[in-house]
C-alpha cells in the first residue's frame, strides 16, 4: 500500500516537472527575426488595414521582440497568398491574415487548395461588417430603389466584390434569394480595387467592410445604404438593417491570424499570447475597432478554428447553389 502512494507520489512530481518544463518553454520561445507578415488582399483591402494596423500597434506596444513586416500576395480570392504561407510548412516567422473568403475560395478551388486544416488557426481578432455602399451622387438613395430597379432589370445592375465565391458574393446570393432578385456581381482583387471600380462608376454599387470605405465615407465621396448585421451599426444610425425591409440577411464576418502547419507549439502559444495582449490593449480598440468601426471579436485557437469550421459549413450549400461548388 506504501509503495502504491510512493509510486502515486512519483507519478504527480514528474507530472509537475513536465508542465513546468513545457511552461517554460512556451514561455522562452521567441522570434528570432522579423516576421513575414502576409495580407493575401491587394494594398487598400480590409485584410491590407487589418495587418498594417496589427504590425503598427505590436510595433508600439512593444509587444514583439521582432517588427512584423507586411507583404502583399494578392490574388485567387486570397489563394495565392494563403497557399504560400501553407507551402512554408514549420517555419514559426510566417504569420497570415484570415477571413472566411479564404475558406470558401479554397472550397471553389477544389483538390490542392490549402484550407484551413492546412494551417495552424492562432486567434480571432475582430468582426467586421457587410454592407451595401453606393457613390454619394448615386441615383440610388435607398436600399428599396436598388431594390426596385433590380426587379425592373433582372441580372443587369453590377454590385463589385473581392472575388467570386467570397463573402461578398455569398452575401450578395442570400440577400436575393430573399428579395427574388439578381445582380451581376463582378469580382475584384481587394476592397481598395471594389472602392476604385465604384468611384470610376464602373459597378452601381459594392459589398464593403467599414475598413475598407470609411475614408472615402468621411470624404463624403460613397455612402452606405444598407447593412448585413441584426442591428444598425452605431456608427451608422440612419443605415437601416436588410432584415428590417424584410430580408434576414445576417453575416458572421471574422477576422483572424493563422501560421503555417507544423509550427512548434510553444511558437503558437507564444503568437496567441501575443495577440491577446493586441486585443486588450487601449491602442487596438481606439486605432484599430474604434477607427474602422469593427466589433471585439477575440478568440483563442480553440474556438477560433470551431468558428472557422462551422462558417464553411454553412458556405458549401450556397456555393452549390451559385453553380461553384459540386
Amino acid at each position: 500500500m506504501k509503495m502504491n502512494k510512493l509510486l502515486q507520489v512519483t507519478a504527480m512530481v514528474f507530472l509537475m516537472i513536465l508542465i513546468f518544463v513545457s511552461g517554460a518553454r512556451a514561455a522562452d520561445w521567441k522570434p528570432s527575426k522579423p516576421i513575414e507578415f502576409v495580407a493575401p488582399f491587394a494594398p487598400g483591402g480590409g485584410s491590407d488595414v487589418l495587418a498594417r494596423s496589427i504590425a503598427s500597434i505590436i510595433e508600439g506596444e512593444k509587444l514583439c521582440p521582432v517588427p512584423l513586416l507586411v507583404v502583399n500576395k494578392a490574388g485567387g480570392s486570397g489563394l495565392v497568398g494563403t497557399t504560400a504561407v501553407a507551402q512554408q510548412k514549420g517555419d514559426p516567422h510566417v504569420l497570415l491574415t484570415y477571413i472566411p473568403g479564404q475558406a470558401q475560395a479554397a472550397l471553389v478551388a477544389g483538390k490542392g487548395a490549402p484550407t484551413f486544416r492546412d494551417l495552424t488557426l492562432i486567434c480571432g481578432l475582430a468582426l467586421d461588417e457587410q454592407l451595401i455602399v453606393v457613390k454619394a451622387d448615386s441615383r440610388f438613395k435607398t436600399i428599396q430603389d436598388i431594390i426596385a430597379e433590380a426587379k425592373k432589370r433582372p441580372a443587369e445592375l453590377t454590385v463589385g466584390g473581392t472575388g467570386a465565391g467570397q463573402d461578398d458574393q455569398i452575401c450578395q446570393r442570400v440577400f436575393e434569394r430573399s428579395a427574388g432578385i439578381r445582380f451581376r456581381y463582378i469580382p475584384f482583387k481587394s476592397g481598395g480595387e471594389c472602392i476604385t471600380a465604384l468611384l470610376g462608376g464602373h459597378v452601381d454599387m459594392i459589398w464593403a467592410n467599414p475598413p475598407e470605405f470609411v475614408p472615402q465615407w468621411e470624404a463624403k465621396m460613397v455612402r452606405p445604404v444598407a447593412v448585413a448585421k441584426l442591428t444598425r451599426m452605431s456608427e451608422f444610425p440612419d443605415v437601416p438593417t436588410l432584415k428590417e425591409i424584410g430580408h434576414t440577411v445576417t453575416y458572421f464576418f471574422y477576422r483572424g491570424i493563422v501560421t503555417p502547419q507544423g509550427i512548434p507549439a510553444e511558437a503558437a502559444a507564444f503568437y496567441e499570447n501575443m495577440f491577446k495582449r493586441l486585443a486588450e490593449s487601449s491602442a487596438w480598440k481606439e486605432k484599430y475597432l474604434t477607427k474602422y468601426m469593427l466589433s471585439p471579436g477575440w478568440m483563442g485557437s480553440k474556438e477560433f478554428a470551431k468558428v472557422v469550421a462551422q462558417n464553411e459549413e454553412e458556405s458549401k450549400e450556397i456555393l452549390k447553389d451559385l453553380g461553384l461548388l459540386k
